[in-house]
């Protein structure tokens, strides 16, 4: 297909009078074949590089990003992404980041980021307010918004539990109300079994995970489960997903949130499931703010979560260990794992947390990855979380 392309581009090239060439190979090539191409012609060309390299952007040097776009209603977008921190500066957003070369002679214009070489990197072409994917890159990321478009970098290391769609045994999933005389009411709750739980006699750890229905349905974290169970990347776990209120509150050192899950819904799943009830093999975790209504948790009942997992937790959460007077117990009575990504704008709460833990002589575990704030993100490093804090079951 690659030499097909090249004969059309050559046969092109001598009908327009310009003499045989080849196919450009970089897009710097490309760039100055357009700037000598008759007007009618410059068009083509992007479009046949394009083709030719498998879509955009196209990523040069290891480390080098080109983003190439097109106007729509005369409108040329900026490109947002991990990269320029979806366009937010030191002080705030910045109207400068993003903003594409045209390319004279055409409605295309490009963009060039330096981006790490071994991130996974999300961005979108906003064109003035309207977020859309780039239409020329194969791969779009799970988002809870907006889609976003991916960028995998040479180096980046590859997540079979994200990417892998062979089938493997799956797990049980239910949901319930469970009632709460704390709240007031009843919570849903989804219950994850792994496979094999009804026919064996085993009894599991449990992870319980906040702001449920976005693991659940949208993120769709329990087939995450299942294939890492069967890859070997985790012990079989009992998972439990919890949906809050008002996420605002509840995560914000909320004293009734904190009993129902502590002295309410845990006693449920301990009396309907297979559990092994002890602290040491409860995990509590959350991503975002929800990561800092898990540090708040472990942090007042230590004695039923004595494990702990804040992913991407926003920078107050180190203050729940520094100026709680149950911090410091905690501390000691916990083991933490905390991730960060780089691309974070917020990675400064995963920092400052290990920090504030590792100054109270507390275990912590510390992982920050190249991404930014995601749910793919969130996603692909569950097997670290979970495999670092949770000890298989006993066979």
């Amino acid at each position: 297909m690659t030499r097909l392309r090249g004969l059309i581009w050559l046969l092109t090239a001598v009908l327009a009078g310009c003499g045989p060439a080849e196919p450009p190979t970089t897009f710097r090539q490309m760039l100055a074949q357009v700037s000598d191409a008759p007007a009618d012609q410059r068009g083509p060309i992007i479009e046949d590089y394009i083709a030719r390299q498998g879509g955009t952007p196209f990523i040069e040097r290891q480390s080098r990003a080109i983003f190439m776009v097109q106007q729509r209603e005369g409108v040329i977008p900026r490109i947002l992404g991990d990269f320029n921190g979806f366009g937010m500066g030191p002080t705030g957003p910045d109207a400068t980041l993003g903003v594409p070369i045209p390319i004279a002679g055409t409605d295309w214009a490009y963009h060039e980021a330096s981006v790490y070489t071994n991130a996974r990197a999300e961005y979108v072409f906003d064109y003035g307010g309207t977020l859309l994917a780039d239409p020329r890159n194969p791969r779009q990321a799970l988002s809870l918004g907006a889609p976003r478009s991916e960028i995998r970098m040479p180096q980046w290391i590859a997540q079979p539990e994200l990417d892998d769609t062979a089938p493997v045994p799956a797990g049980t999933v239910a949901s319930d109300e469970v009632r709460s005389r704390y709240l007031g009411g009843t919570r849903r709750v989804w219950f994850y079994t792994p496979p094999g739980y009804e026919q064996s006699q085993v009894w599991y750890p449990v992870v319980y995970m906040l702001d449920g229905s976005n693991w659940v349905e949208k993120m769709q974290v329990t087939q995450v489960l299942d294939r890492l169970i069967a890859r070997g990347a985790i012990p079989p776990i009992i998972a439990v997903f919890v949906e809050p209120g008002a996420r605002g509150e509840e995560y914000s050192r909320n004293a009734s949130w904190r009993a129902f899950m502590a002295t309410e819904l845990v006693p449920v799943v301990d009396g309907r499931f297979r559990t092994l009830p002890a602290p040491e093999q409860r995990l509590i975790m959350g991503a975002g703010l929800p990561g800092y209504g898990a540090v708040d948790l472990a942090v007042e009942y230590p004695s039923v979560f004595a494990l702990c997992a804040a992913l991407a937790p926003p920078v107050q959460t180190r203050t729940v260990i520094t100026n709680q007077s149950k911090g410091a117990t905690a501390v000691r009575a916990v083991t933490f794992f905390v991730l960060s990504g780089t691309y974070d704008g917020d990675a400064l709460g995963g920092r400052r947390l290990r920090t504030a833990l590792d100054l109270g002589t507390g275990a912590v575990t510390y992982l920050e990855v190249p991404e930014g704030r995601n749910p793919d993100g969130f996603r692909g490093h569950l097997d670290d979380a979970i495999s670092t804090l949770v000890t298989p079951p006993a066979s």
